[in-house]
């Protein structure tokens, strides 16, 4: 998982922008690229029908890369599917992302059975999505729920031969917390409400990232929301953390995810922060923006890029010159041709695994283990 960040102190001499120091802010920027990257050289090979979907990024990288430099190992994590950015600075790597877009066997996410951006680790603590909206939200609840009964009762999480417990591979800590995010359409959705009303009840260590760029595939926000903004329709649930964050300045970002951190770890309950993003592609390659959003919108979210805005802001405070800026933009360029090449050269699945991830390659619910004693 991600080095945590936040604990790094600056030196005298160096300046530090919110608590970060300049490198830390290259390594940011160099996050967001890659992803931005990443989605770009997706829809090239979408249009060379190399892939079979897209959805992109693109607009939501400040928000998701500073959220991971807030996390630690042993944290878990219920992304949806605009969360390459997320999941990168975690740790998954630019060809696993191209071995899934492709439906490659060697895929480390799913073998080659899920959609693209689709996200999973097992090593990371990333849960793989389903493609119902809205789904991973109760799943994360769950997971915070167990988290603490066995953080409670330490002797239900251990090995034990002869019944389920032989079977799971339990890890947990004391001070774990859970992510889980949604764009704004889904807040919609009734299992929306019903993660806010338990993690409310029961001060769950959660933390709810609601994306907002505005639109639910094609709906605007006001149509979807009523009055059109998510957080004061949330505002009065109790034992919450809040905050409402322009989620294309990374600093900004940083700063309200560390509160939000913090507030989980200290037991005091779960956090909603809701962060204002763009969506500068349209809602997936499939769909075609120009149909119902006008150019004057379009060009107002374009100047409001984090990429752009961040590679403005490290050339503007003399972090990195016109010509490091290049190096590492042709760095991350090569980087992401490299890992593409790489996965558009793996097989496919064997018809042969096909129960593959359907039924368990390490127990057979026939074997005599599972013998009534009766």
């Amino acid at each position: 998982m991600s080095k945590v960040v936040q604990g790094e102190p600056a030196a005298a001499s160096e300046k530090s922008y919110e608590g970060l120091l300049p490198k830390q802010l290259v390594e940011i920027y160099r996050l967001m690229l890659l992803s931005r990257r990443i989605d770009d050289r997706e829809i090239q090979l979408k249009r060379q029908q190399k892939i079979y979907f897209q959805v992109s990024c693109a607009g939501h990288e400040a928000l998701l890369v500073a959220a991971a430099k807030n996390l630690r190992p042993g944290d878990w994590v219920f992304p949806y599917y605009r969360d390459r950015a997320l999941c990168l600075a975690l740790g998954v790597t630019p060809e696993a992302m191209f071995l899934q877009a492709v439906g490659a066997a060697s895929d480390p996410a799913s073998g080659g059975r899920q959609m693209p951006s689709h996200w999973a680790s097992r090593e990371l603590h990333i849960f793989t999505g389903s493609s119902p909206t809205g789904s991973q939200l109760l799943q994360a609840i769950g997971c915070a729920e167990a988290g603490r009964y066995f953080h409670r009762h330490p002797d239900c999480a251990a090995k034990v031969a002869g019944d389920y417990r032989e079977f799971k591979d339990v890890e947990h800590h004391a001070d774990e917390l859970t992510l889980v995010t949604t764009g704004d359409g889904t807040t919609s959705q009734g299992e929306f409400w019903e993660a806010l009303n338990t993690a409310s009840n029961n001060k769950l260590p959660v933390i709810f990232c609601v994306e907002d760029n505005g639109y639910a595939i094609s709906v605007t926000v006001e149509v979807n929301t009523p009055g059109g903004n998510i957080s004061k329709l949330v505002a009065n649930f109790p034992n919450f953390h809040f905050a409402e964050v322009d989620g294309t300045d990374p600093e900004a970002c940083f700063h309200a995810f560390q509160k939000a951190a913090k507030h989980c770890r200290a037991g005091l309950g779960p956090a909603f922060v809701h962060w204002h993003v763009i969506r500068p592609y349209s809602h997936s390659y499939s769909d075609d923006d120009k149909l119902y959003r006008s150019t004057t919108e379009r060009k107002a979210d374009a100047h409001r890029d984090p990429i752009i805005q961040l590679r403005q802001r490290l050339v503007h405070e003399g972090i990195l010159s016109h010509d490091e800026i290049v190096a590492l933009e042709r760095e991350v360029d090569q980087e992401t041709v490299e890992a593409a090449d790489l996965a558009l050269k793996a097989p496919p699945p064997e018809i042969s695994s096909i129960p593959k991830h359907v039924y368990s390659e390490t127990i057979d619910p026939t074997s005599e283990i599972f013998a009534s004693s009766a």
